[in-house]
């Protein structure tokens, strides 16, 4: 499937867009997509599951393979100055875990991983985001999960460019070298009405 044009167009800047949510309330959430503040739907049970499990993956193996990065939902993520108009918040990423030694911090400047769990009201939005992900310097994961079927479409940094796989079985298995991540489709799955 083609993504959508990432346009670096005239519209709120990301220094506007976090000015505006300041005023918000905590419950909600707000993306800057293409310039354009856009209020998320609230997440469904499945979403929540499905999220809580990648992060749960990612931080036992992050704790025995790599100590100095941390798993965390919905962190807000910087892009750099060459993408002004979009301030995407990923379902789950991995960041530097110094950024907990810092409170009230808010936004990494790096990322190594980015995962969107794909609901309805967002399938208009995930293509470019995963795109922008991709743009990002330090970024060598991005994982589309679809909450409503098992596949996950998995993007691999690599010296010559991304590699694109992707896994529709329960029993395909997800493997992350660089965070020490070996697991089955199915455990991202775990306690929702996909489960096996």
């Amino acid at each position: 499937m083609a993504s959508a044009p990432i346009r670096d167009r005239p519209g709120l800047s990301v220094e506007l867009f976090r000015r505006f949510l300041e005023g918000r309330p905590s419950e909600e959430r707000w993306e800057l997509i293409d310039g354009v503040a856009v209020m998320m739907a609230p997440p469904s049970y499945a979403h929540h599951q499905i999220a809580s499990n990648l992060q749960f993956l990612l931080r036992v193996s992050l704790e025995a393979h790599a100590p100095m990065l941390a798993a965390y939902q919905e962190g807000g993520v910087n892009l750099g100055p060459a993408l002004q108009h979009y301030d995407p918040e990923p379902d789950v990423v991995v960041v530097d875990a110094e950024v907990m030694r810092q409170p009230g911090k808010r936004y990494a400047d790096r990322f190594y991983l980015a995962a969107e769990v794909v609901s309805p009201s967002d399938r208009t939005y995930v293509e470019t985001k995963r795109e922008l992900y991709k743009l990002h310097a330090h970024c060598k994961y991005v994982l589309t999960i679809q909450q409503e079927r098992i596949e996950i479409r998995f993007d691999t940094r690599t010296g010559a460019g991304w590699n694109e796989q992707l896994f529709t079985e329960a029993d395909d298995v997800l493997v992350l070298p660089d965070f020490g991540l070996h697991c089955k489709v199915f455990d991202l799955y775990r306690g929702t009405s996909l489960a096996p």
